[in-house]
């Protein structure tokens, strides 16, 4: 965003294993990305919303490169919102879900994932969304559920089968939906945050059987007057972790498999957190993300922990050796760095837009600055095509 907190840029990013920045594309436009899926193919397809209408995207995995991009005409204020890739009749297509603000049809897409062919799209119009989807997950091999809203914090599961009446509605009340999950054979299951009629609020996963439409579930009261319930994943062997926060403290719930035990976690910090999402790996390692407040606005931070919600290795913020001075700065910056020689290296000053403004290639030099806007910037460096720093500065 800009110093106003406006024009979003949409970037996506890799890093490698220990947290260390592989790529990274930033678009150039009005834009943002609402979700991701990795593909059979091994690609990355992205859906979002580009110029205030709806797009898709692939890049590959390895490079970052963009494979295909489709932007649809004329649909304003609507964005693609979920994707997830689907098997149908022996083969692999890519799933999207269409919303908007306010009263609209459920409405989805198929995509060809190898080129971004546009295939079909279907609109149930017997059934309505009241406010917009944002959560999806693949259940089984032809099944796809989406969580959105009903009606007035009630939430939705479209139980999708990729033909003319594909949608079954299962309305439950809701203020958040925190992920929508495989539970195991003919089973689904809802992670929401919801609000009793005596006031409490509690956290509670609800499973469904999609055979029988058979419901059941339990819920886990949270005893602190400020907390949130953001996002959720469950590993292979049917634990589930939930990440939010607690009194700016960020948060995390792990819940077994038969739903009867919660064990809860905080992770303090100085300044104020919230976990945005979190993901199971194979590893039984897990993958947060989530933000922190800053004096300038808001950062997002990667943290890998182990499965007990115990930091694993360390957030992918790179080693403290380079530093540049002055900071503010008003027409030069300097280079300073303690242990690993800058003679190689080359960096890249990016504005608060996502842009690269100035490309460095000597960092034993004075760089000049007097030509840029006053802002926030950070100035990358890498060395033999690898990130090794990264660092703020302030042009005034």
């Amino acid at each position: 965003e800009d110093g106003n907190n406006q024009n979003p840029r949409a970037f996506v990013l890799k890093t490698n294993n220990n947290g260390q920045e592989v790529w990274r594309d930033t678009l150039d436009v009005t834009s943002k990305y609402f979700a991701l899926c990795l593909t059979q193919a091994g690609d990355v397809a992205l859906a979002g919303s580009r110029n205030n209408q709806c797009f898709l995207s692939s890049l590959d995995s390895q490079t970052g490169t963009m494979i295909w991009n489709y932007e649809e005409l004329g649909s304003e204020d609507y964005w693609f919102a979920t994707i997830n890739e689907v098997l149908d009749n022996s083969v692999y297509k890519l799933h999207v879900v269409k919303t908007k603000y306010g009263p609209h049809h459920i409405w989805y897409y198929l995509f060809n994932p190898l080129n971004g062919n546009y295939i079909n799209d279907l609109e149930d119009n017997f059934n309505t969304i009241y406010g917009i989807t944002y959560t999806s997950s693949l259940i089984d091999s032809n099944r796809v559920w989406t969580a959105g809203d009903r009606n007035d914090q009630w939430g939705l599961i479209v139980n999708e089968n990729f033909g003319p009446g594909i949608s079954t509605l299962w309305d439950f009340q809701s203020l958040h939906i925190a992920g929508v999950h495989h539970y195991m054979d003919n089973k689904g299951c809802v992670v929401r945050h919801f609000k009793w009629p005596d006031g409490e609020y509690d956290m509670s996963i609800l499973i469904m059987d999609y055979e029988l439409f058979e419901v059941w579930g339990n819920s886990f009261e949270i005893n602190h007057d400020i907390f949130s319930v953001t996002g959720s994943d469950k590993y292979e062997n049917g634990k589930f972790v939930i990440t939010g926060t607690i009194k700016n403290d960020l948060a995390l719930w792990f819940i077994d498999h038969d739903l009867t035990y919660m064990e809860e976690k905080t992770i303090p910090t100085q300044k104020p957190r919230v976990g945005i999402d979190v993901v199971a790996l194979p590893s039984s390692d897990m993958i947060l993300m989530g933000s922190e407040e800053e004096d300038n606005g808001t950062d997002l931070f990667l943290m890998k922990l182990d499965q007990n919600g115990l930091v694993s290795t360390g957030e992918n913020k790179l080693p403290n050796h380079l530093s540049i001075y002055p900071n503010p700065a008003d027409d030069k910056i300097y280079f300073k760095n303690g242990v690993n020689s800058l003679q190689t290296a080359k960096a890249k000053i990016i504005n608060s837009l996502g842009c690269i403004v100035k490309t460095i290639s000597n960092l034993s030099s004075p760089v000049p600055i007097s030509d840029l806007p006053d802002g926030l910037y950070v100035v990358v460096v890498y060395s033999s095509n690898k990130l090794m720093y990264r660092e703020k500065f302030i042009k005034r």
